[in-house]
């Protein structure tokens, strides 16, 4: 390989091509030392350092100044749009690191999670928080997200390539319309269910099978009732008066404290069910995912129900 090659073949040196990108751009040593902060002496032996590296002559010296050679003019706009990429690698990179990306179930999301954010972007002004919606791991894993929260009855089927924990759990209870509660088929006692329709928050029904279970009811169909597809909707329709739900208590503070919905029987059930925070393997040292994990903890934690 012949020594002209050779030059080719080895990248120049980065801050040779830093001070010509500068030195051309500007048409002066004096004002690229300025934007460098280095002397004009540097700025010139590097514009000659890069000058041997490549065996071509970039400017003509001259008494009143610089002037770019047509290889310089080529060269420039080359560098210049290389320099530019490269910075704004560099900005993508360090926001990268301050922002999660964070996909939660929808209704544990609206009725929960978006309300308290607020709390995190105040303690910790340096991460911005992105929230979307999702369903289960496969969702998580598709999405490319830095966090997930799924809800799930345990860590079975979980993806080899997830950790997770359950940070939050369940309080599981029936609750109804006041309007169930004197009526002409009163709810006095969990059996009086056999007279009401079941709402059910999932198509498995088994939130209402496992209540039923603990409360030792045995003549009531758990199977039986409507199913929805989210829990919003079996919330939607308890208010409206269709029938009893079964639903996480700490998702429906505001309709219990204004009376929209009432809690007839004092069964509330707790498993090992709720809401796991998931990330990739390995992911939960980093920074920026301890401290959400740390917070969202804390604000479950808080949000405990007696």
């Amino acid at each position: 390989m012949s020594i002209a090659a050779e030059r080719l073949m080895r990248l120049p040196s980065l801050n040779a091509l830093h001070a010509f990108e500068a030195a051309a751009r500007h048409q002066s040593f004096a004002k690229a030392a300025l934007e460098l902060h280095v002397s004009q002496g540097a700025v010139s032996r590097h514009v000659k350092v890069l000058e041997e590296q490549l065996g071509i002559q970039l400017f003509r010296r001259q008494p009143q100044g610089v002037e770019l050679t047509t290889q310089g003019k080529t060269l420039l706009p080359e560098l210049t749009a290389s320099f530019a990429r490269m910075a704004k690698a560099a900005r993508q990179v360090a926001d990268a690191d301050r922002e999660i990306r964070v996909a939660c179930q929808p209704t544990l999301a609206t009725r929960w999670l978006v309300r308290r954010l607020a709390g995190f972007q105040h303690s910790h002004p340096d991460i911005r928080v992105g929230l979307s919606t999702m369903c289960d791991y496969a969702d998580f894993l598709r999405g490319g997200f830095d966090l997930g929260i799924i809800h799930c009855e345990s860590e079975r089927g979980r993806p080899d390539e997830v950790d997770a924990f359950l940070f939050r759990q369940e309080a599981m209870a029936p609750v109804c319309a006041p309007k169930l509660i004197s009526g002409s088929k009163p709810l006095r006692e969990p059996g009086d269910l056999i007279h009401h329709v079941l709402l059910h928050p999932c198509d498995s029904k088994v939130d209402w099978l496992r209540w039923l279970r603990a409360a030792g009811v045995e003549h009531v169909d758990a199977g039986s009732g409507l199913a929805f597809t989210t829990l919003e909707m079996a919330i939607s329709a308890a208010i409206g008066g269709l029938g009893v739900a079964i639903v996480d208590l700490r998702l429906i503070q505001d309709e219990l404290r204004s009376e929209r919905l009432v809690v007839p029987f004092n069964i509330v059930m707790r498993e090992e069910t709720g809401y796991f925070l998931v990330t990739e393997r390995g992911r939960f040292r980093e920074p920026k995912i301890t401290a959400f994990r740390d917070w969202l903890t804390a604000e479950a934690n808080v949000d405990e129900v007696s």
